[in-house]
């Protein structure tokens, strides 16, 4: 069975939100060897996997840049197959994506039986939200930027169900950037 995994950038207080992004990313004062590095981490991370799944939120915002983009790390998510969680989408015009309206959990086990590579979810925490405890997802991995934001969406908010991770993997990426890699603790 293949494995379902987590993508977010993050603030140290866990803001991931598209409204405040501006304040913390790209970092302000990155250098162009750490932007080289973070890219290269980034299509490493993509590589593992064939299958992106997006809530609609995410979708709609990622959608427009990326079906363009024909470097390195476009290139990876174009040639993915796009599977886009929505009760109200009507069209998902990015190449190679799929509306799943109904039957979530259902769908999304019958996409892990399948071959194949990983399948990523990025962003879209209100998907994770609604999967958590259902023993889809296999991994969280999240790329920490050395900023506090002090206001905005958290991945996790208040009311997420508790739920014991275990760290399986931390690196600098870059300048200030974390990327850490936590397993869902099933003992």
């Amino acid at each position: 069975m293949r494995k379902l995994w987590v993508k977010a950038w993050m603030t140290l207080d866990g803001v991931f939100d598209a409204d405040t992004m501006d304040h913390w990313w790209p970092p302000a004062d990155e250098a162009a060897v750490d932007y080289a590095r973070r890219i290269e981490y980034i299509a490493e991370e993509y590589s593992k996997g064939d299958v992106y799944l997006l809530g609609r939120s995410t979708y709609e915002m990622l959608w427009p840049g990326w079906s363009t983009q024909t470097d390195t790390l476009g290139s990876i998510l174009n040639r993915m197959k796009k599977y886009v969680v929505s009760t109200t989408l009507e069209t998902a015009p990015w190449k190679e994506s799929t509306i799943i309206r109904e039957n979530v959990v259902e769908e999304i086990t019958k996409l892990k039986q399948q071959p194949g590579k990983d399948m990523i979810i990025d962003g879209s925490a209100t998907l994770v939200q609604s999967l958590m405890g259902t023993d889809l997802i296999d991994e969280y991995r999240f790329l920490v930027v050395s900023y506090i934001m002090g206001r905005g969406r958290r991945f996790f908010p208040d009311g997420t169900p508790p739920t014991k991770l275990r760290l399986v993997s931390s690196k600098m990426v870059s300048g200030g950037t974390l990327a850490l890699i936590y397993q869902p603790d099933k003992k």
